[in-house]
């Protein structure tokens, strides 16, 4: 599932990120827009509910 590929929102700027879930996984990794810096924690929710869709 690492390879899956989802859509988040920065929480800051708004931006849409689409990415796998694997690279949101990776700390350190920076939103394009505002280069807030992601926590796995933040988006664990969109990571889990994307990871679990068929």
């Amino acid at each position: 599932m690492e390879d899956k590929a989802i859509q988040v929102t920065c929480p800051k700027c708004g931006i849409k990120i689409n990415n796998t879930a694997g690279w949101f996984k990776k700390p350190g990794n920076c939103c394009p827009g505002c280069q807030l810096r992601f926590s796995t924690e933040r988006f664990k929710k969109a990571i889990d509910a994307a990871e679990n869709q068929p």
